[in-house]
């Protein structure tokens, strides 16, 4: 076998393969004994067809199987012995491919180009600035947060009358359907507020709702079947529920902070606010990442082999056509870009995930939306065998490893980027990434009139699957 290497320019070079008779002559000898031995022939006992019957029938197949694996020995022994990182794939040129199976004792040409990843630097330091958005917990926010968890540990009673935040059954046309009083639009919250059990409430089923979506639950329906004429009809008010407050006492601290982490209201108020902050924290981070990432693609300079690409683009995506890629070829670069900008913001930092740390992942994932009151040590059995399972599902743990990449990311990023500091209510961070013209939008003025870095799954099911490569470490 004789390998060439020829640089066509700086960044795609070609790999010339030349495989003579020698190089696989053996292993298909051995394969045609191989297949003699196990070969079901009409007339003949398995391993006493003749050799030439058998050759006949499978040796051009089994030429042509050896010829593939030698080829990718061959290609990817040699990018791993150069050290080379590839953009995209190796690509085959046809035009100086010489290959003729009639025959054999003329050495077999193969002939591939393929891509070197540009060499770029991150300069953070000359990045322009991207605010990181810090929330602070609104009083109303607290208040509405310690509502909820004493309603969850309160009383359910069924009280005589209705009032705006009660669970109401009604029956109409021989039907039963219920509804919170609280998913009503202020019509509806009018017609229901003071009424009674047997009261009779004669309206448009189609002017109570807020949403069009409580309407269909309440119809136990699906949207789409909700026509658009009105709905008249009677209700009768059957059943009035409510669940009442329970009181900051001893025995509520115990019931729901069962580790003994919350006693008093302060207490209670303290980590109020930390849920709420937390809770909202993850939307800043994405508006972070999303500028970040905007910023980066802008900024960071990287030189691609344009030509080669929209070859690879061409050969690995089987309905895109040359007219197509023309008008998607800006978003394909960018996802290129992106991925060897982030590959390069893993390796020099040496981010890492490990499997203890999925693991811990659906260990909290569990504790924290089921277990949350238990005592640890009485849940120990029932987690392990929970997470043992968890992990089973391949995709999901993907899916964790991928989260937590990405988690990894933006910490990094902010310990790098220029970041200038925003406090304030979730209602004020809103306001400011919807009104033209606020300080948000400016700091992301790099991404104006640019596809969004993080894509639609519409975005995702057109991008090149290499484009998607990465060099995130797992731990095996």
């Amino acid at each position: 076998m004789n390998i060439q290497v020829e640089k066509t320019n700086p960044q795609v070079q070609e790999l010339r393969i030349e495989i003579s008779k020698e190089d696989y002559v053996e292993k298909v000898e051995t394969a045609l004994k191989k297949q003699r031995r196990t070969a079901q022939i009409p007339g003949f006992r398995p391993g006493n067809a003749p050799m030439g019957m058998i050759r006949k029938m499978y040796e051009k197949s089994l030429i042509s199987d050896e010829l593939n694996h030698i080829i990718g020995e061959a290609l990817y022994g040699h990018i791993k012995e150069n050290n080379h990182k590839i953009l995209g794939e190796p690509l085959p040129i046809d035009d100086k491919t010489i290959v003729d199976i009639d025959q054999p004792d003329t050495p077999f040409v193969f002939t591939f180009e393929f891509a070197l990843e540009p060499e770029f630097d991150i300069q953070y330091d000359a990045l322009p600035t991207v605010q990181y958005y810090q929330f602070v917990a609104q009083e109303d926010e607290i208040d509405n947060y310690v509502q909820q968890i004493r309603k969850r540990y309160g009383e359910y009673i069924m009280p005589e009358t209705i009032e705006a935040e009660d669970y109401v059954t009604v029956t109409y046309n021989e039907t039963d359907g219920f509804c919170f009083v609280s998913d009503l639009n202020e019509t509806g919250k009018a017609l229901f507020v003071g009424k009674k059990i047997d009261d009779t409430i004669s309206c448009n089923l189609a002017d109570l709702f807020s949403e069009k979506q409580k309407l269909a639950q309440f119809l136990k329906i699906k949207e789409e079947e909700i026509k658009d004429t009105p709905i008249e009809t009677t209700l009768s008010i059957k059943h009035i529920g409510r669940v009442t407050e329970a009181e900051l006492n001893d025995e509520f601290f115990k019931k729901a902070f069962p580790d003994g982490s919350v006693t008093n209201e302060k207490e209670l108020r303290t980590i109020a606010a930390k849920t709420i902050e937390n809770e909202w924290q993850s939307h800043s981070k994405k508006q972070f990442m999303n500028d970040s990432i905007g910023l980066l693609l802008e900024h960071v300079q990287i030189e691609f082999p344009d030509d080669f690409l929209k070859r690879f683009i061409l050969s690995s995506q089987k309905e895109m056509t040359p007219e197509n890629l023309d008008e998607k070829y800006e978003d394909y670069k960018r996802s290129f870009k992106w991925q060897l900008i982030e590959n390069k913001i893993v390796m020099e930092n040496n981010i890492q995930v490990t499997s203890s740390e999925v693991e811990d992942y659906i260990r909290n994932f569990f504790v924290k939306n089921y277990f949350s009151n238990f005592d640890p040590k009485e849940i120990e059995d029932k987690l392990n065998t929970l997470v043992a399972d968890a992990l089973k599902n391949k995709e999901d743990v993907k899916n964790i490893y991928d989260q937590l990449y990405d988690q990894k990311i933006e910490e990094t990023l902010r310990s790098k980027m220029n970041i200038e500091y925003k406090s304030g209510s979730f209602t004020d961070y809103l306001a400011k990434i919807n009104n033209p013209g606020t300080e948000t939008q400016k700091t992301s003025s790099a991404k104006k009139g640019k596809k969004p870095a993080v894509k639609s799954d519409e975005q995702k099911k057109d991008e090149p699957k290499a484009a998607k490569k990465t060099t995130k470490k797992t731990e095996k």
